[in-house]
């Protein structure tokens, strides 16, 4: 009988012990750096949303569908290190690096800590990533040039890429067109202009 017990509570250890959520974090790298987006989506909850601090949020699956096109055209790839789940929540220390990081003279980012947020059904619930300060430093220095360039020099297609009310559209086009201002940007600097 005593036996008995303490095989019921072994297996009823187990059957509580929650989801290894660091293997869908995995997941999620390998099939974003694979640009699966498809594959990648069916992680989130419909209603997911991402949160990058200063950078801006955004909610649902179609904005998320729409940012990760944008990655996709940047050809971006993310590489998560140091990941620590504690219940629903998986945090990790990651990576980023892209064609426009790249192009504006940044070799990588570092978020500090991504925070990805599990829902009961083990989907995606919500991913917030916080950028070192050396890294929003670089960003915010790089974006401000930029912007001041092609707002002077490339000031209609620059305009495209943003609604009425001023904020930056997320898609694969948009992506396409940012890395073209900005190789131009880049153009022009190297020729002193």
């Amino acid at each position: 009988m005593k036996r008995f017990v303490i095989i019921a509570l072994v297996l009823c250890a187990a059957c509580s012990a929650p989801p290894n959520h660091i293997a869908t974090v995995k997941d999620f790298e390998s099939l974003k750096n694979a640009g699966q987006d498809d594959a990648t989506l069916e992680l989130f909850a419909e209603t997911a949303s991402l949160h990058f601090g200063p950078l801006g949020s955004l909610t649902g699956i179609e904005q998320i569908r729409e940012i990760h096109g944008y990655d996709l055209a940047l050809r971006t790839q993310l590489r998560f290190d140091d990941c620590e789940q504690t219940d629903q929540v998986v945090s990790c220390r990651v990576l980023e690096t892209n064609d426009w990081l790249r192009t504006a003279g940044i070799e990588s980012i570092a978020y500090d800590e991504t925070r990805f947020e599990f829902d009961v059904d083990g989907r995606i619930a919500s991913v917030s990533a916080t950028l070192s300060a050396e890294s929003l430093q670089k960003m915010g220095a790089a974006m401000a040039a930029f912007d001041s360039w092609a707002r002077a020099n490339s000031a209609e297609e620059y305009a495209e890429l943003f609604t009425d009310e001023g904020a930056f559209v997320y898609s694969y086009v948009n992506g396409e067109k940012v890395l073209s201002i900005l190789r131009q940007w880049q153009a022009a600097l190297e020729s002193g202009e």
